[in-house]
């Protein structure tokens, strides 16, 4: 979806601009209010810009908007939700270590399951 919007100069000399951005984007988008925005020229139309939402990693705290982010999360019975946003890193360092730990906990085992890596 594209949108057109104005930007205006903030007016304190420091050559930044502010957008406002309508309802219905943010909606559309699935920004709220406090997220952080990256803006970067449009690769095909260069009179446009890309807005992306910037997601920092919360183990080492570095932005996803080039690679995108992974999710772990948990929704207990007792409805409690927990969830971490990672990057490609400390993703594949979270799959790696509990993929390493099943690996441990059955290595052992008569019958080993035979879906799993080893």
């Amino acid at each position: 979806m594209r949108w057109k919007l104005i930007c205006r100069d903030a007016g304190d000399g420091s050559g930044d601009v502010i957008l406002d951005l309508p309802d219905d984007l943010l909606q559309a988008a699935g920004w709220a209010d406090g997220d952080t925005l990256a803006l970067e020229p449009a690769p095909d139309d260069s009179s446009a810009i890309r807005l992306m939402k910037v997601v920092r990693c919360d183990v080492c705290d570095a932005s996803t908007a080039e690679t995108g982010h992974g999710i772990l999360q948990a929704q207990w019975l007792d409805g409690e939700r927990e969830s971490m946003q990672l990057c490609r890193s400390c993703f594949g360092y979270a799959m790696a270590t509990l993929k390493r730990a099943h690996w441990v906990n059955h290595m052992f085992d008569d019958d080993p399951d035979p879906g799993q890596e080893h």
